[in-house]
């Protein structure tokens, strides 16, 4: 017996790979390098997260992100190697060490391998034999909500109490068994059953995954089993955090609402503080019913998705920002505060008395501004896989560029078509000012809107971002105009249609054999033939005698279109099968079986000589005389039964057998058929050889009895 443990389970549980709260470190932590400190690497960490937000532009040296929106994160949403899409995280990896993992709100996701062992063992509750895989894919560093549905490799599976997998054809050879990382987790039973090395220690404690076996097929059934010639990645469609945080209620859950996981982000994994009146005030936006082109109503803002300890703070925060349409500041006491997608006018108004320095731009329309936008984001229909959503068109008459921005945490096309319309509009804004602000800056935190009346020009602008200078004397602003339209969305107008999505069909299947037959040939023997194949397959031929249950598998040799058995029982109907199989030993289907009675003599005696059929007192007496043919083995006696007076015609098909008489050739032989009752009567001699093949008949004899 082999076994391998990974370290992974027993680091997920400590400090060097799970987030560290964060202390009360200046919010440029927060904005610039808060993943840093939270994965546990210290000051280093804290002060390579820094130089983010460190710059020298316009003369300043040091700027400090206090506000950040989505025209300055939506450059972050293209693929980056540290946030790789979620396809990619679909197995089940062995390595020595691992990222913690987080899933938010509904996601599908694999994970890796806390512990593979190999053993030919009894399964406990099933009593399943055999030699199995076990191995236990870790899908989360936390505890979860619920499994929501099974897939092995691509395939959705359903199992039963047990969780044992009852879908076809894996049905009986996994077994799944979530743990979901609860208070009362405890080591797997099934696993200390087959390895004496487990034991109650090996709880997996306060994480999320499961314990699967999957049972070796046999050779014929590998490929069809395990399609990718190992036992299947485990890659569930889960329901994440459970101990998510509602002001509203007071309670701890699970929540797919975007608000609520946004505060969850800031507070359990990235340890910082929230205003958690404002955080019950956007779960509420969060909820709002909006109507999609489909005609349904949703939630307006939802987060479903994975987060990994291994991924850019500025990755996870564009992509948690964006999903949502969330603009995040930093708040006076020094905590976190946001803001998710909708209008909202402006309380706070900027002259020329506010502004020390200011740069205006109108209208992008530059080579770099996008031509028409769509999104890659989670579509549940397509197995939770990335997909591209529809394409909003901007500019039909400019050279086309392409947007094409990642929203992971997505899983809904409306939603989708919400924040990509966002970010063609912040795109195309018709204005976009750099500015540099007086002490007003301080008054400008918590804005995300504000309206700017200098040059000639009144309009409302969306911050996206505005930096504290050094010293903290004056601010840096850079905003874009907006209107209250541009966060209207009229689905029915506004949401691109969806695009179709189709697999390709690959054909995989094992084609049947045609033209089998099977006939009998002398000496006991069958001869099998059928139509020859493609040559890249070869056949499988089983037999038994007819009517019992064990089959005799034999392989024809490549090429061969026929097959020949010897040594079989003579006068014994025999059962035979086909079907194909490929190089890779994939197989198709039986064939329906063919019934073949052996034959070892094919040659039929000659007739007999002489038959005779008289009535004595009741009686009738039946007088033969064998061919001298050395084929000769017996004679059927046939008899019809007639009413009294018959005189019509006679046939043998109407008649039975009621007596087989052996005897030698060339010699003379006689039955008495007794007990008859009135009537009219018909016999025929039928000669047989000792195979049962069947002479010249003779007859009818007819007989009355009154």
């Amino acid at each position: 017996m082999k076994t391998r443990t990974l370290l992974a389970a027993a680091f997920m549980c400590t400090t060097a790979l799970t987030p560290v709260k964060a202390h009360a470190l200046p919010v440029v932590g927060f904005i610039a390098g808060a993943l840093n400190i939270a994965a546990g690497v210290g000051l280093a960490g804290f002060a390579a997260g820094s130089a983010f937000a460190a710059t020298a532009v316009g003369g300043f040296i040091t700027k400090a992100i206090v506000a950040i929106g989505l025209s300055a994160l939506a450059s972050a949403l293209t693929p980056s190697p540290n946030f790789p899409p979620p396809s990619e995280r679909m197995a089940n990896f062995a390595q020595p060490n691992a990222y913690a993992e987080w899933v938010l709100g509904r996601a599908r996701k694999g994970g890796l391998l806390g512990f593979t062992g190999f053993q030919n063992s009894t399964d406990k509750v099933t009593g399943a034999k055999g030699k199995k895989r076990h191995y236990s894919p870790i899908l989360a560093a936390h505890p979860c909500h619920q499994i929501v549905t099974h897939y092995l490799d691509e395939r959705e599976v359903e199992v039963d109490a047990n969780g044992t997998v009852t879908t076809a054809p894996m049905s009986g050879y996994y077994r799944i068994r979530p743990f979901l990382g609860g208070p009362w987790q405890v080591a797997d039973a099934e696993l200390k059953n087959a390895f004496a090395e487990i034991t109650d220690a090996h709880d997996f404690a306060g994480l999320t995954g499961a314990h699967v076996w999957a049972k070796r097929p046999s050779q014929s059934k590998l490929t069809e089993i395990y399609p990718n010639g190992r036992q299947g990645a485990y890659t569930p469609v889960l329901d994440g955090a459970n101990s998510v945080f509602d002001p509203r209620t007071g309670t701890t859950g699970f929540t797919r609402n975007g608000a609520l996981l946004t505060a969850y982000w800031l507070t359990q994994i990235l340890g910082r503080s929230v205003d958690w009146s404002e955080v019950a005030e956007e779960a509420d936006v969060c909820d709002i019913a909006v109507s999609n082109a489909e005609g349904g109503r949703q939630p307006k803002w939802r987060i479903d998705g994975t987060l990994s300890d291994d991924q850019e703070f500025e990755d996870q925060r564009a992509q948690i920002a964006a999903a949502c349409d969330t603009w995040m500041y930093e708040r006076a006491d020094g905590s976190v505060g946001f803001k998710v997608g909708r209008f909202q006018e402006p309380t706070l108004t900027l002259s020329d008395e506010d502004l020390l320095s200011i740069e205006i731009v109108e209208g992008r329309w530059g080579r770099g501004a996008p031509t028409e936008i769509a999104a890659k984001y989670i579509e549940p229909a397509n197995n939770w896989r990335e997909l591209p959503s529809g394409t909003i068109v901007l500019d039909t008459s400019a050279r086309q560029v392409r947007d094409e921005p990642a929203l992971y945490l997505v899983s809904s096309h409306n939603q989708a078509a919400r924040v990509i319309n966002r970010i063609a509009r912040v795109k195309r804004a018709q204005y976009q000012i750099k500015a540099t602000l007086s002490l007003v800056g301080y008054l400008l935190r918590g804005h995300r809107f504000v309206r700017i009346q200098t040059l000639g020009i009144d309009k409302v602008f969306e911050v996206g971002e505005l930096w504290r200078n050094e010293g903290g004397l004056s601010f840096d602003l850079v905003a874009n105009s907006v209107e209250p339209e541009d966060f209207d969305f009229d689905a029915a107008t506004q949401e691109p249609t969806r695009p179709e999505f189709k697999g390709v069909i690959n054909d995989d299947s094992v084609e049947a054999v045609s033209g089998f037959v099977g006939v009998a040939k002398d000496g006991g023997s069958l001869r099998f033939d059928w139509a020859a194949q493609d040559e890249s397959l070869t056949q499988q031929i089983r037999i038994r005698p007819a009517g019992t249950s064990d089959w005799q598998e034999m392989n024809v040799t490549d090429g061969q279109s026929f097959w020949r058995v010897t040594g079989l029982v003579d006068g014994i109907s025999y059962e035979a099968e086909i079907r194909n199989r490929t190089s890779a030993n994939r197989s198709g289907d039986w064939s329906g079986a063919i019934t073949v009675k052996v034959i070892a003599n094919s040659t039929p005696p000659a007739a007999l000589d002489s038959f005779m059929a008289t009535e004595s007192a009741g009686d009738v007496d039946i007088d033969l005389d064998a061919p001298n043919d050395a084929n000769y083995y017996a004679t059927r006696i046939y008899r019809a039964s007639y009413g009294a007076g018959y005189s019509g015609s006679y046939n043998i098909n109407a008649a039975s057998v009621i007596r087989t008489e052996y005897g030698l050739a060339g010699n003379p032989d006689s039955y008495t058929d007794s007990g008859l009752t009135k009537g009219h009567y018909a016999y025929w001699g039928v000669p047989i050889n000792a195979s049962g093949v069947a002479g010249a008949t003779s007859g009818p004899d007819t007989i009355n009895i009154a």
